[in-house]
């Protein structure tokens, strides 16, 4: 992160949508890849660390064809292939962390300042999520690859990203309506086959376990710990993406699916202030996170009328984003989990 507060502040671009200098893909491939490795050499890293050497165990006790039955396919697959090398966790670990921080890179090659998008999201997406969901992340990247080229790519190519995303994580499948909503607007053929398509890849990936969904997520009435907090987070970019829409230059397709996920954002705040069943809302508002990565880093272009005024407003967002990290380092109640960093070559037995 420092890195790339350093690069962002002596190499900030002029205030014109695509005048980023070339070389800043290098320093985010560079970024990605030591990221990727942090991820994989992980020791007890993670809120989520245990459950997920418990799915490694039992998942070395099933064939194949149970454990992508069983757990999610591609997960499990990744998981079986490491048991059968007797690789560890750790593999399992770094491949998802490879996929789901090259899958964000795509994202972030598409936009005005990659290293700045690449930045954003750094403190939650990459170190929170990425550190401790690891299905969760690596089915968000899969999305943000899936969106670096919505506008120009088919509609069925969109929706082999979400179910590719769907094979890590299931719940990837409710972020699908917001990506086709501008579908609707422009092509009765395309609304139609993607309906058809959406409905097919809901039956097929959660036909055996709606049930088991809706009682760990609804009826359970299970309250998620920091869901007002990750919920918040996505309520300012998506303040920002409604009052200023027109002026973030994306096109057509972009602007209504991202204004899409604006309003959904805005909706779960005063939801999840009021339900009991918070891990429903906050399981949807990690896949809203996207918004935070889209918005975030343009607004130097959208305030920034000279390069001065831009390099300032460059390094307000990335304050804000350090901002981000030291308020959860401090104050979130489960930071424990991902504090010290330990990696797997030094701390394992």
């Amino acid at each position: 992160m420092v890195a790339a507060f350093g690069y962002n502040r002596l190499a900030t671009p002029d205030a014109r949508i695509g005048s980023e200098p070339s070389h800043s893909l290098i320093v985010v491939y560079g970024l990605g890849l030591v990221t990727a490795l942090m991820i994989g050499l992980r020791y007890e890293v993670g809120g989520d660390w245990i459950p997920y050497l418990g799915i490694y165990d039992q998942i070395q006790l099933l064939t194949f064809s149970q454990a992508v039955l069983t757990y999610d396919p591609a997960y499990s697959a990744i998981v079986f292939v490491a048991g059968r090398l007797d690789a560890g966790i750790w593999l399992v670990n770094f491949a998802c962390g490879v996929i789901m921080i090259f899958a964000m890179i795509r994202f972030c090659s598409r936009q005005p300042n990659p290293a700045l998008t690449f930045l954003v999201a750094v403190p939650y997406l990459v170190i929170v999520v990425g550190m401790g969901y690891t299905r969760q992340a690596v089915a968000i990247g899969i999305i943000l690859a899936g969106l670096a080229d919505v506008d120009k790519q088919s509609t069925l190519k969109t929706l082999a990203y979400v179910f590719a995303a769907a094979l890590f994580h299931k719940t990837a499948l409710l972020i699908l309506p917001l990506i086709l909503a501008p579908v609707i607007r422009r092509s009765l053929l395309q609304s139609i086959l993607g309906i058809i398509v959406s409905i097919g890849l809901f039956v097929l990936i959660l036909k055996d376990q709606t049930d088991s969904l809706i009682n760990n997520y609804i009826d359970s009435e299970y309250a998620s710990s920091g869901a007002v907090v990750r919920v918040a987070m996505n309520f300012v970019p998506a303040v920002i993406a409604i009052l200023l829409r027109k002026k973030m230059k994306f096109s057509s397709y972009q602007d209504d699916m991202w204004t899409a996920f604006a309003l959904v954002s805005l909706i779960t705040l005063p939801l999840v202030l009021t339900v009991s069943f918070t891990t429903a809302i906050d399981r949807l508002a990690l896949f809203l996170i996207p918004l935070q990565i889209a918005i975030l880093p343009r607004i130097p272009y959208v305030f920034g009328n000279g390069r001065a005024l831009n390099a300032q407003l460059t390094i307000a967002v990335c304050a804000y984003s350090a901002s981000v990290q030291l308020v959860w380092l401090v104050f979130a109640t489960n930071a424990e989990y991902w504090l010290p960093y330990r990696a797997f070559f030094i701390n394992a037995g």
